[in-house]
């Protein structure tokens, strides 16, 4: 397993070295520099998920199950109060 992870961090490491290169020869050059061919996989699930996060406050369906969970919440607590009360 040690093995593993030092191969896999030497492959990072050469594809971020790769990249720094690619950056420096484009502002040489004058040119913008190209995207990031190896970008953060988890940044890449955090993109494809941020339409699903925006809708969850903006979607009246699902605003409208938020608000029947908190009455139900609120329901719950105030009859374990009563119960709390009573004995």
């Amino acid at each position: 397993m040690a093995v593993a992870d030092m191969e896999y961090a030497a492959e990072k490491k050469a594809k971020k070295k790769a990249y720094k290169e690619l950056k420096e020869i484009a502002r040489i050059e004058g040119k913008r520099p190209p995207p990031n061919p190896y970008p953060s996989a988890i940044k890449e699930i955090q993109a494809e998920e941020k339409k699903y996060v925006r809708e969850r406050f903006h979607n009246p369906k699902i605003l409208e199950i938020v608000k029947k969970m908190k009455e139900d919440k609120e329901l719950f607590f105030k009859d374990r109060e009563a119960s709390r009360a009573g004995q």
